[in-house]
């Protein structure tokens, strides 16, 4: 018989967890599973919203959903909980508020998914113990690279917990369409001329906007027909659009926001850059390999499990513009080279990261937790 999975996300910004869920509910088999999503009913993370088409049953909670409204949201979730009746919740850190009415409903298995440890939760003392209180009602965690695992086990002290590593896989042929890359220049009014050196991701502190700016002020001075390319949302648009301006690269700095058409838009460029401060196993990173880039990117997390150093790409120091800029510039001073590491990097995707293993390792933590209720 199937079994109803329930999916639970609480961010009101749409980036590579919600992606991930996304793929997940998309790729479930049916024969076993019966899937459901439950999210913010807010602009930003409407994409959840196409997944009713493939019949994924949706469930909208407030816009405002926070930790400092947990007592009126708890018995709410509670309740579309107990109309779902799911045999197992799957969160996605963070998400306290759900993993505290999960564990008092009581009545499903609990998956948790733990993206980023490193991510600076800001709770208090107060949030900390409802944390720690949510964390330690799961029957699996399943981390995207080993180096995620030992640093959850470490910072969140769950030393009981059975986890299981399952890296992110990627749909790569979704960037073997073939795509006129002058649609993008034209839509974002980059002159045909020019390289384009991207990023995506959410505009976070975590995720080294400004640094990347601060470099491109360099690589821009150097290289007259080079654009810079910025895909995603999030609370520093506002702050990096100043910068820009400041640092005199406005002109050649294009912000496309949150996009749906990530591959079609990575087909058309030429460098990937990533110079987080702190990441998981980095689904961009492993995006742009698809679309066989060669990736700028600083060591953290998983991140050196997909960017070999002057193989697949270059690794860089965190925190440091000059250093960014100069990698940057060797790649594109180096055509031939950068080719390489872009082929490279697609056969490292492939090899180790496909979308059937990331599915077909969730789906044997999900029948592993089900016990023998699930056909096999």
């Amino acid at each position: 018989m199937t079994k109803d999975i329930l999916y639970f996300q609480q961010n009101t910004t749409f980036g590579l967890t919600e992606r991930y869920i996304c793929t997940l509910a998309r790729e479930l088999d049916r024969s076993r599973f019966k899937v459901h999503v439950m999210y913010p009913d807010v602009p930003q993370i409407q994409e959840f919203a196409l997944l009713g088409e493939l019949d994924v049953k949706l469930h909208c909670l407030p816009e405002n959903i926070s930790s400092r409204n947990v007592l009126q949201l708890i018995p709410l979730i509670n309740k579309h909980l107990s109309n779902i009746k799911p045999d197992l919740i799957h969160y996605n850190d963070p998400a306290v508020i759900g993993m505290i009415a999960g564990r008092m409903y009581g009545k499903a298995g609990i998956i948790m998914t733990h993206h980023t440890p490193e991510l600076n939760r800001n709770y208090g003392w107060a949030g900390k113990i409802l944390e720690r209180f949510a964390f330690a009602g799961h029957t699996k965690v399943i981390f995207t690279s080993q180096e995620d695992c030992s640093t959850g086990m470490r910072l969140d002290g769950m030393a009981k917990w059975d986890e299981k590593v399952i890296p992110y896989g990627i749909d790569t042929s979704l960037f073997d369409d073939e795509h006129d890359k002058k649609d993008v220049y034209d839509e974002f009014g980059i002159p045909h001329d020019h390289q384009i050196i991207v990023n995506v991701a959410r505009l976070v502190p975590q995720k080294g906007h400004k640094y990347l700016i601060d470099a491109a002020k360099i690589v821009l001075s150097n290289h007259d027909k080079v654009t810079l390319l910025i895909v995603g949302d999030g609370d520093l648009k506002e702050q990096l659009l100043l910068r820009a301006d400041k640092v005199g690269v406005s002109e050649r700095c294009v912000f496309a926001g949150h996009r749906s058409d990530v591959a079609r838009i990575l087909n058309a460029c030429d460098i990937f850059v990533m110079p987080s401060l702190f990441e998981g196993l980095c689904m961009a990173v492993m995006e742009a390999f698809a679309a066989r880039l060669p990736v700028v990117a600083t060591p953290v997390g998983g991140i050196p499990s997909t960017v070999i150093d002057d193989e697949t790409g270059i690794l860089v120091p965190l925190r440091n513009a000059t250093k960014l800029a100069e990698a940057l510039i060797r790649v594109l001073d180096n055509p031939t080279e950068a080719e390489e590491m872009g082929l490279m990097g697609k056969k490292r995707i492939d090899t180790k990261f496909s979308l059937d293993k990331m599915v077909s390792g969730t789906e044997s933590v999900y029948i592993d937790a089900l016990g023998d209720s699930v056909i096999k």
